[in-house]
């Protein structure tokens, strides 16, 4: 198939399909109050759609080495499409909304790395690297785009029906994919069983450390990500004067969009500095910024702590591409799939755990304090630094 019109099809229906992932983020202080909840219990939903993600990953990107990566990301689709459904008509407490938030973590689970198999699987080898910098930024451009699109969205119409505003797109997303990609030949059976491949898989050192970094990558990220909005609401009401207070849901869109340049430029660099290098000097410097961001409200006014906001974006989103390229480029051909979702299943155990470790440790510390929210993000820079701690054990022999 032609390059450009592969890339621009599967790009767009993962961008279509990331339209329902941030209703539940970007509308957090109205639905704390509709549905009572506590900062934990939202941060129990915010997990459960990674959790629903882990938790099906290994299955469903494991059986792209048996079965057709197009059957599994059709089917995924529907199922994350009829779950955004089911929040939006069904969701009335903490237990309800996390069951949802989670089926629709399974459905992004057999979207998202099916769907780079199923595009790497139909180019050349020389092709590749750039197809997967492509695809990952646009994960990034798909869930700014949905928080521009919520955001615009809940001036209109109530929460529910963002819900099934945004299904509408996640299936349209899927039709895109069936009509327009042409499903694989026959696949080949690979010459070890799935349980084996995940054995052989885990023994290679470099997959399994820029695993582990992946893993506190979304840990950072999803963090900031997830608690964007209700962290920008919080500070704006301490400075209530302040005139330069631009609606949260679009700052947030601006992080996560910043991730494009951020993560394509990262590759770049990396390409010159080595990867290994160019990750241990992003995940410091996050970790950094990390430390600091969330004590920022009590002496800086709202036009720096946003700056210091997008900054922080681009550091938590450069190393991201790189990451995934170099999994990719070590992968044994006869385990793509098993190598993807070795990587995946780790590295989004950190995106279920950062939103519900943020939620807990913002409630025990104070979610009405900057200490409480200067505390909840220096554990996100903690993970960032164990990341980088993981390769530097993993590969001082490199």
């Amino acid at each position: 198939m032609n390059f450009g019109f592969l890339i621009a099809t599967m790009c767009t229906a993962a961008i279509l399909g990331l339209a329902p992932n941030t209703v539940f983020f970007a509308q957090v202080p109205i639905l704390t109050i509709d549905l009572n909840l506590s900062a934990a219990q939202v941060g129990v939903i915010g997990g459960a759609y990674y959790a629903g993600y882990v938790l099906s990953v290994p299955l469903l990107v494991g059986l792209t080495d048996h079965l057709s990566a197009k059957h599994i990301y059709l089917g995924s689709a529907c199922v994350g499409s009829l779950a955004t459904l089911g929040f939006g008509l069904l969701a009335s407490s903490a237990s309800s909304a996390s069951f949802f938030h989670g089926l629709m973590g399974v459905g992004l689970a057999g979207t998202y790395m099916p769907g780079l198999k199923l595009l790497t699987n139909r180019l050349e080898a020389s092709n590749r690297h750039r197809a997967v910098g492509f695809y990952t930024v646009s994960y990034a451009v798909g869930i700014s785009l949905s928080f521009v699109l919520v955001g615009q969205l809940a001036k209109l119409v109530s929460w529910q029906e963002i819900f099934y505003v945004t299904a509408m797109m996640s299936i349209l997303g899927g039709i895109l994919v069936g009509f327009a990609i042409p499903s694989e030949h026959r696949v080949e059976a690979p010459s070890v069983r799935l349980a084996q491949g995940f054995v052989a898989v885990l023994e290679n050192k470099i997959v399994l450390s820029r695993s582990l970094a992946y893993a506190a990558h979304n840990f950072e990220l999803f963090g900031l990500w997830s608690w964007i909005v209700a962290f920008l609401v919080f500070a704006y009401r301490l400075r209530p004067d302040d005139r330069f207070q631009i609606d949260p849901t679009i700052v947030a869109a601006c992080i996560t969009l910043l991730f494009v340049p951020a993560s394509l430029a990262g590759n770049e660099i990396a390409s010159k500095l080595g990867s290994r290098r160019w990750i241990l000097i992003v995940m410091f410097v996050s970790a950094g910024i990390a430390f600091i961001f969330g004590f920022l409200p009590m002496g800086v006014p709202s036009s720096v702590l946003i700056l210091v906001a997008l900054l922080y974006g681009v550091t938590v989103a450069a190393e991201s591409s790189v990451l995934t390229a170099s999994v990719i480029s070590v992968a044994d051909s006869r385990l793509q799939g098993t190598t993807m979702a070795v990587y995946s299943v780790i590295g989004f155990a950190g995106s279920f755990a950062s939103p519900l470790i943020f939620g807990l440790v913002l409630q025990i510390a104070g979610d009405r304090s900057v200490l409480g929210w200067g505390t909840a993000f220096a554990v996100m820079g903690l993970g960032a630094l164990l990341g980088a701690l993981s390769i530097l054990l993993l590969e001082k022999n490199r």
